[in-house]
């Protein structure tokens, strides 16, 4: 007996034919049904407001139509459930009106909420994408699927925060500024001023119900976040940059620059975190790409500073025609935000300050025939001591979960360690120079993050982790005097790199947890000039350029992936120029400008196969404008003020795959910084400081750092001696 497989074949294929064809119908004609939507839950007092109609209590059950406003001002919360699966949760104290949600169009408005708090789930319907679009006084929001919450002050500002997939974000002001925020960030959007981007974590509700923490996002298979230009400081210049000398010599330019102290440090404007304050690791390997701490370096480009100039151009030191050191301590601390944030008492009154550092060094160079010889020695600690959050870098298993209500508290120190030895000999007006220096650099955490899980459950999770950098870096340098009033040098350096951050200890509610941690290596090329001369007796001018590139190798170990290894390269080229001016006797004018260009590139593959994890390119630039003025009141006390502007960009551009368990990586989770929410700094930074000459030898100077409002100020106090070994 046969079988007709021919005719059971076509049969088949009719009734499969048949069936899609009624799928297809159906969703059709669902998806041109209109949406409906009702209010499923009802508690406490909530008034609905219909065009034409009195107001009346909103209960449970009720229809809602576009138009309608909701207004729980009095303490009540409202559930509304869409007939596509979407869902919104109107928090207390809030206003919302809801839009034309029933259009069937490419982009449905929802609603407008103008104060108060809403969390919003929209469903993919069938398959596919279910576009809504929201509004707030300063902000419009599209989606297409996914978790996420607003937040309207009663001045209009908006905060966006993302749980999971991704939205967009567009300024009503200047729609063609938008970003597109991924899930564990988030945004402020504020009217008249650039997007402030966040990280997730305090800026939504908690879920009904716990079960709603095992819906955490995996992250989206593929991120490309453009961010609009926004504005970046960077790591601080060597705190020992601001140090200012004696009295200008006759005929010299006078040691005006120094003398202003750097601005506040960048990474201190990230979120608080005690690994993102204390970790050697990450802020060292950020400064190697991120740009943003060079409007900082390229400061008082036209004013020369014999010891820091000869660190960074060895061939300089021939400039010493007899033997000098100095010794210099700086001491700085940043405030504390809130008398209710930090109780820890900072000595007999005030407050435990939320950051501080304490930074002493030393160098000395002396002639010896044709030579010089010279070297310096550097110590700095840094502190912290904040209430926070973990980093989203790295985050512990307990806040990780965005979902949760979560709270952590931790401290932190770094030590770095530095020293270097300088030879240099001159043949005339030329002079050769090499260098050989050291960065050493620990440092350790210790957090502890609280959940609550219900009325008397409480989950604890402690997380001990350490950190640690070395760099040897090699230079040779060469420096000419080109004329009486003109000099040019040339460098080159190369450096060897380690790094390695690991968790010491991980427990969740005292039972042992996964341990991350992360071990790299690799070397760093880097080529830069220097020019400085006189125009005039009165005007001074200066100009550098530099290159850097860097390679690095590292290997990841992740308690919620699979082990990996990632290969990073960086480049970055930057450009300065500066001009001084001696306005009088007692009072120099300075005026800088400077620009860069850098991109990173990192690719991370699985250990065990070999197949990609993650591909990502970040680029990013800065143009900044610099002006500052030192004044003598008298022959002891002079006062100095500055104000920098900074204008900076960032793109990023990344390729997340699944690893063969189906898990994703975290965007954040790379060697280098390649987020850019990282890199958005304050645009503006001033320096106002006051200081005393004891001696012609000895001063003291206070420096007041301010970002105007994006972060607390800072204090510092400048302590300097300069010695001449032999001088009577």
């Amino acid at each position: 007996m046969q079988f007709p497989w021919g005719r059971i074949g076509i049969g088949l294929a009719t009734t499969s034919g048949a069936v899609l064809a009624l799928l297809f119908t159906s969703v059709a004609a669902a998806q041109s049904t209109p949406v409906v939507a009702r209010a499923s839950s009802v508690s406490g007092p909530a008034v609905l407001t219909s065009p034409g109609l009195n107001p009346l209590a909103l209960s449970t059950g009720y229809i809602l139509n576009p138009g309608d406003r909701i207004d729980t001002r009095g303490g009540g919360k409202v559930v509304i459930d869409l007939s596509d699966g979407s869902m919104v949760v109107v928090s207390p104290e809030s206003v919302v009106v809801l839009k034309d949600y029933r259009a069937v169009s490419s982009l449905r408005e929802l609603f407008e909420i103008t104060l108060g708090m809403v969390r919003v789930k929209i469903n993919h319907f069938a398959g596919k994408p279910n576009p809504y679009r929201m509004n707030s006084p300063t902000a419009s929001i599209a989606v297409r699927g996914t978790e996420f919450s607003i937040s309207v002050t009663a001045q209009g500002d908006t905060e966006v925060v993302v749980y999971e997939g991704a939205v967009e974000v567009s300024s009503l002001n200047d729609p063609a500024r938008r970003v597109l925020i991924e899930a564990g960030r988030g945004v402020l959007v504020q009217a008249g001023q650039d997007f402030h981007l966040l990280a997730a974590g305090g800026g939504g509700a908690a879920p009904a119900n716990a079960q709603d923490r095992d819906r955490r996002p995996a992250g989206p298979a593929a991120a490309n976040a453009k961010m609009p230009d926004g504005h970046g400081e960077g790591p601080p210049p060597p705190l020992n940059a601001g140090i200012p000398q004696g009295p200008a010599q006759q005929g010299q330019p006078p040691q005006m620059g120094p003398q202003v102290a750097s601005g506040p440090s960048p990474h201190d404007h990230e979120e608080s975190s005690p690994r993102a304050n204390a970790s050697t690791y990450d802020r060292y390997l950020a400064s190697l790409v991120d740009i943003g701490q060079l409007p900082f370096l390229f400061r008082f480009n036209a004013f020369p500073e014999a010891h820091l100039d000869s660190l960074e151009n060895p061939a300089y030191a021939t400039g010493f025609h007899s033997a000098e050191g100095r010794i210099f301590v700086l001491p700085t601390f940043r405030g504390a935000r809130t008398l209710q944030e930090y109780q820890s008492a900072f000595g007999p009154t005030g407050n435990l300050p939320s950051d501080y550092s304490i930074s002493p060094e030393i160098s000395f160079f002396a002639p010896a025939g044709k030579f010089v010889f010279g070297g310096s020695a550097s110590y700095s600690r840094v502190g912290n001591t904040s209430l926070t959050a973990t980093p989203e870098f790295a985050p512990g298993t307990l806040e990780h979960d965005t979902y949760g209500n979560t709270t952590t508290s931790g401290n932190a120190s770094t030590n770095y360690y530095s020293g270097a030895l300088v030879a240099s000999r001159s043949f005339g007006a030329n002079s050769f120079g090499v260098e050989l220096s050291g960065l050493k650099g620990t440092g350790s955490l210790a957090s502890l993050t609280r959940e609550a899980e219900g009325p008397g459950h409480l989950a604890e999770e402690n997380i001990l982790s350490t950190s640690d950098i070395s760099q040897t870096r090699i230079t040779a340098g060469y420096s000419r005097n080109v004329s009486s009033t003109m000099t040019a040098g040339v460098y080159y350096r190369y450096a060897f790199i380690r790094a390695d951050d690991r968790d010491a200890d991980h427990t969740i509610n005292g039972f042992p947890a996964g341990l991350n941690n992360t071990r790299t290596g690799g070397h760093s090329s880097e080529i830069g000039m220097r020019v400085r001369g006189l125009l005039t007796p009165r005007l001074y001018y200066g100009l550098t350029a530099g290159w850097l590139g860097i390679s690095l190798l590292d290997g990841m170990v992740r308690a919620t992936t699979v082990n990996s290894h990632e290969r990073d390269r960086a480049q970055r080229g930057s450009v300065a120029i500066g001009l001084g001016y001696a306005l009088t006797r007692k009072t120099t004018l300075s005026f800088d400008l400077a620009g860069g260009t850098a991109r990173t590139w990192g690719s991370r593959t699985e250990d065990g196969t070999g197949l990609p994890l993650q591909n990502a390119v970040a680029d990013s630039h800065f143009t900044s404008a610099h002006a500052a003025v030192q004044s003598d009141v008298t022959r002891r006390l002079f006062l100095t003020a500055s104000f920098l502007q900074i204008w900076q960009g960032h793109a990023l551009n990344v390729d997340l795959v699944p690893d063969r368990f189906g898990n994703k990586m975290s965007v954040e989770d790379s060697f280098f910084s390649m987020n850019p929410l990282a890199n958005i700094y304050a645009p503006r930074f001033s320096d106002f400081g006051a200081g005393w000459r004891f001696t012609r030898n000895l001063f003291a100077q206070y420096v007041f750092s301010t970002d105007y409002g994006a972060s607390a100020a800072t204090h510092t106090l400048m302590l300097r001696y300069t010695f001449h070994p032999g001088e009577k």
